[in-house]
């Protein structure tokens, strides 16, 4: 059933400011943060997929962020910030390795009461 699956979004929280390229923080506190949001969409990678593996080794990367506020947001952060979700991806069984992963442009938007990053993993 699940292997005809051509499209999946994981709704996971919104990266922590530490995994931004441009956060001067310890690296016992990013590294902490990194596998906490790897295990983080693995676990949700896994729901979604209802424990089955689909392993694929192309497929194009929406993500879609839902800020609490609207401030200015560098893209390029914003893409890089999702580097342990893509790993979590992997984890999870969804993709063979992310670097089949082709990443679309970022999607932004408000949402005050659920701030939230939405990824749309299609495959290819």
């Amino acid at each position: 059933m699940t292997r005809d699956i051509q499209v999946i979004t994981i709704t996971l929280p919104l990266p922590p400011k530490s995994l931004s390229p441009n956060a001067r923080v310890h690296w016992a506190r990013k590294a902490k943060d990194t596998r906490k949001c790897r295990e983080v969409a693995a676990c949700r990678t896994i729901e979604a997929l209802r424990g089955s593996r689909l392993e694929w080794d192309t497929a194009t990367l929406q993500a879609t962020f839902y800020h609490y506020q609207n401030r200015r947001r560098d893209d390029d952060n914003l893409i890089a910030s999702l580097k342990a979700y893509r790993d979590g991806l992997v984890d999870g069984g969804l993709l063979n390795d992310d670097v089949g992963v082709t990443t679309l442009p970022v999607v932004k938007h408000i949402d005050r009461d659920r701030p939230r990053c939405e990824l749309t993993i299609t495959k290819e």
